[in-house]
């Protein structure tokens, strides 16, 4: 028996036992509002290579996924926040991407679709517009108004909210104007990229997972993802290069070992990536750690920066996870699934024309392609549950993420 059908038949033998698993986990920690989840599938792994807390593709959710959302806000709402009316969106600003303004719409339609009225408020330093218009893709502009503050209250000029929803990931630091206020602010402030890093998302993923294959019956690594930080380092520095190799050839190793236990006849690769960011920035996939050592200016030039201009300074070494999906046109793809507090409420397809079944998918040559709701009349899904509940349990990792860097204080360095 393969690996991945070992895991899928584990998953389809035990789906009452996850279910209540995952049901206990959600009331040990608050998992977040809303996440993403950049998944691989493989023909022996099933892992997240990605967790966003603040997603940005829901127009590429179909229509029946958005009706499913949209539900899930509503249920989300009701119980965090049951006197709320008024919704204030929290955009990113420095971007005229149409695909970001289109989401954005498709966000707000969505929660309006369950009876809240909602706003688009803009938080920017140096932003001398009260009102600006966003191209988006489909027929129209989305507008959007300066955010402003009286006392421990903030509002537009047209709309005063009852809560903010955040969908600006704060690459930087986080924003004067919504510290203590008086409304409550969805996800936290302080979970921007500012603060958060990867390599302590999947340390938590991956004790979970640990105690989930102890539970189901199978091997944990087929459902991890081996990560490995590399912090104060530059890889236009020769010196850093080597530590960065180091972590490389480590990483391969213990990977071979697996491969070897496994059958798998595939050379192993690993990923290097920021340790903070999105947007699919700042990563390169190496085969060999001499990769590294010898990396020539266009890969030391992608990883100098990440989104928002950041330098990047520490960096993580995963285990890379070749993907054996496909678009409809042959290309590589991966599945993104989106949760609403734990629970998938869609999902879609990221391809690539320019990319192999190895590369980092989410970069120029993307594209998408909608999946059906995870459920039709007749019960049967569309999503593997394989990759419904990984997404799950990542978003549960991301719940632990959380509650470390709130009792933390945040990212003390980045408050000013």
């Amino acid at each position: 028996m393969k690996p991945i059908e070992h895991i899928s038949g584990a998953f389809s033998r035990e789906s009452e036992k996850i279910n209540q698993w995952i049901k206990e986990m959600c009331e040990r920690v608050r998992v977040p509002l809303y996440t993403s989840v950049d998944l691989r599938i493989s023909n022996f792994k099933v892992a997240p290579v990605d967790t966003n807390l603040f997603p940005a593709g829901f127009n590429n959710l179909s229509d029946d996924c958005r009706a499913h959302t949209a539900q899930l806000f509503r249920a989300y709402f009701l119980k965090r926040y049951p006197r709320i009316n008024r919704v204030l969106l929290i955009p990113e600003l420095h971007t005229r991407n149409p695909y970001y303004w289109e989401n954005l719409f498709i966000l707000k339609s969505i929660i309006e679709s369950v009876g809240y009225s909602v706003g688009v408020g803009l938080v920017g330093e140096g932003l001398r517009e009260e009102r600006v218009e966003f191209e988006k893709l489909s027929d129209g502009k989305l507008t959007a108004y300066k955010l402003r503050r009286e006392g421990n209250r903030v509002a537009t000029s047209e709309f005063e909210p009852d809560l903010l929803l955040i969908n600006n990931d704060f690459s930087t630091k986080r924003p004067e104007i919504l510290r203590e206020i008086a409304q409550p602010v969805d996800p936290p402030i302080e979970l921007g990229w500012h603060t958060r890093r990867k390599a302590v998302h999947f340390e938590f993923y991956n004790k979970l997972v640990r105690e989930f294959a102890e539970l189901i019956g199978i091997d944990p690594w087929l459902i991890s993802m081996p990560t490995k930080a590399v912090s104060g380092v530059s890889l236009d520095d020769l010196k850093d290069r080597e530590k960065v190799a180091e972590a490389v050839d480590a990483l391969l190793e213990s990977t071979r070992i697996q491969y070897e236990r496994h059958g798998i006849k595939e050379r192993p690769y690993a990923v290097i990536k920021s340790n903070a960011g999105t947007y699919g920035m700042a990563v390169i996939t190496v085969q060999d750690p001499e990769e590294v050592r010898d990396l020539n200016l266009e890969g030391r030039k992608r990883m100098r920066v990440s989104k928002g201009g950041v330098p990047v300074r520490d960096v993580v070494v995963q285990e890379g996870v070749p993907t054996a999906l496909t678009s409809d046109s042959g290309r590589p793809a991966e599945p993104v699934a989106y949760l609403v507090e734990a629970n998938v409420a869609g999902a879609f397809l990221r391809h690539n024309t320019d990319k192999s079944e190895r590369e980092n998918l989410n970069t120029r040559g993307m594209g998408f392609s909608s999946i059906p709701c995870i459920y039709d009349e007749d019960g049967r899904k569309h999503f593997p549950q394989a990759a419904q509940t990984i997404s799950r349990i990542a978003s549960v990792a991301a719940g632990y993420e959380i509650e470390k860097i709130l009792r933390e204080g945040g990212c003390k360095e980045c408050a000013s």
